[in-house]
């Protein structure tokens, strides 16, 4: 009798389970990718990026001017990949890996140069709703690139 509770047991731990991994699997995500423009000589800050807590801290903070070059939307859904042109040539790959049991998004980003080798070949994030994060360091006119990326909304 306790082996055939167990077994019943397992089957429902192994459907629960499989239901997770199809509602992870078809799960979908939207926002945007934050291009910015940032240099150390004095300038202004756009007022779009004053409340973004992450810029106000260390690395970022040592740049005294920043200026969004664009916005471009964000559409994700699991495994599929969406590229955004650069500014300076490059392609940013996003992809949505899937979405934790807290609601927190995981993804795999990844910069190349059209003519040579990638520039960040794969970084593995895990970011929250809302939250932005930022890959930087390519340099641009002057300064560098911020490459910021924001899914979903805060709760």
């Amino acid at each position: 009798m306790k082996s055939l509770v167990a077994i019943r047991l397992s089957l429902l731990i192994s459907l629960c389970a499989i239901g997770l991994s199809a509602q992870t699997a078809h799960a979908q995500a939207s926002g945007e990718v934050l291009i910015i423009h940032a240099q150390e000589s004095a300038g202004e800050i756009d007022p779009a990026l004053r409340e973004i807590t992450a810029l106000q801290r260390a690395p970022f903070n040592s740049y005294r001017s920043m200026r969004i070059l664009s916005r471009p939307a964000l559409s994700l859904s699991v495994g599929a990949s969406t590229s955004v042109t650069l500014p300076n040539g490059r392609q940013l790959q996003v992809t949505l890996q899937g979405i934790t049991e807290n609601g927190r998004y995981e993804l795999s980003v990844s910069i190349s140069r059209p003519d040579g080798p990638d520039y960040l070949r794969e970084a593995r994030i895990v970011a929250a709703p809302g939250d932005p994060f930022f890959v930087a360091g390519q340099s641009h006119n002057d300064g560098i690139l911020l490459i910021g990326i924001r899914l979903g909304s805060r709760s």
